[in-house]
């Protein structure tokens, strides 16, 4: 009988803290739907399907030959390789330079011609296991080019190998460091730009609350492309887009198949830090005076629900942050179907969003 009270103790007691401590706060009451004034709704274009399914084709032959080598460390091998060439057809006319951050290697892409004092922060997506500035150049060289800027790209800490919290104080690291280097050494800074897609977008998120409560200098904007912004994954749409996401969707079904409270113990054992801390989801920083934010989402990604909540709560808190939502895109989309229909769209408010923001220059 004490073994039976012992165990309904013990289980009793993982439950509450997956509840209470590794499912951090409440964020119902920022749901809504996508009719706010401050959500921008895109339809899609005609050729968005066809170019999503040719990369999909890619992208899950890829992740069949990784599962078929019942091998982690081979098939990450293999979906990490991938990756690494998301940009090689990329036609560029940017200098692509290696940089060492006091042992964190960097990317600087510089377009020709760009004033080097106006610099970005851009931190590449990728779930935090895989991705490199090299297969996120495409990002590189159109931020460069839209804001006139040298980009720095930063090669963050990947997981297995390392904990969350690596690509956090990378992130930080990074940060501190570009506010007074530039790509010919120390320089003063005049404008400045943070950005990142998916797990990127996590970090860019997270860099511009985390800075104003360093005192540090702020940027002058920050961009989220399809970025994942509460790692506990409490929103709606991780459940009523599973379905519709082809990209993230096969991953989080086999998750949402574990009961969450065992869930939430494993995300701890993975990620090796509390997701439900601000520094790893975003959402659960208090989110009042933050720079002027664009974040982009598609309506049938699994993470809209956390670009919903964020841009909920830093309204209701007083920030100026926007959420523009093209319809029934790919998540990452700007990368993945760059160049054609609705990647083209967004790129385009990318833009409008970059020349709205004061510059000192």
């Amino acid at each position: 009988m004490i073994y039976l009270i012992c165990f309904l103790l013990w289980l009793l007691g993982t439950w509450l803290i997956a509840r209470f401590v590794l499912s951090g706060s409440d964020h119902s009451q920022f749901d809504s739907d996508l009719s706010a004034p401050h959500i921008q709704l895109f339809e899609d274009s005609p050729e968005d399907a066809k170019v999503g399914a040719q990369f999909l084709s890619k992208i899950n032959a890829v992740r069949d030959s990784a599962e078929k080598t019942r091998s982690l460390k081979k098939g990450l091998a293999m979906v990490r390789e991938f990756a690494d060439n998301l940009s090689a057809d990329l036609v560029s006319d940017c200098e692509f330079t290696s940089v060492n951050i006091n042992g964190l290697k960097a990317e600087w892409t510089i377009a020709p011609g760009v004033d080097t004092k106006r610099r970005v922060l851009f931190c590449h997506g990728g779930a935090f296991a895989i991705g490199s500035p090299k297969g996120h150049r495409a990002f590189s060289h159109e931020l460069s080019h839209m804001a006139n800027a040298a980009v720095l790209s930063i090669d963050y800490g990947l997981m297995p190998e390392n904990g969350r919290m690596k690509s956090i104080k990378d992130a930080q690291a990074a940060y501190r460091w570009i506010l007074d280097q530039g790509p010919s050494g120390n320089s003063p800074l005049e404008f400045f730009l943070v950005a990142g897609d998916s797990a990127g977008g996590n970090l860019a998120l997270m860099l511009s609350s985390w800075s104003g409560q360093q005192g540090l200098r702020r940027p002058d904007g920050v961009i989220g492309f399809s970025p994942s912004l509460d790692m506990t994954a409490q929103s709606p749409t991780v459940r009523s887009n599973l379905k519709t996401d082809p990209i993230l969707g096969r991953a989080f079904s086999l998750i949402l198949t574990i009961p969450y409270m065992f869930a939430a113990w494993l995300q701890l054992f993975i990620m090796r830090m509390n997701t439900a801390s601000p520094l790893a989801s975003p959402l659960f920083f208090e989110l009042n005076d933050l720079p002027n934010t664009l974040i982009h989402a598609s309506s049938s990604e699994i993470l809209l629900g956390e670009s919903v909540r964020y841009v909920n709560k830093a309204r209701s808190q007083g920030s100026d942050v926007t959420l523009q939502v093209w319809k029934n895109q790919l998540h990452d989309w700007h990368l993945f179907n760059r160049g054609h229909g609705s990647a083209n769209a967004a790129w385009a408010k990318v833009q409008e969003f970059i020349d709205s923001l004061p510059s000192k220059n």
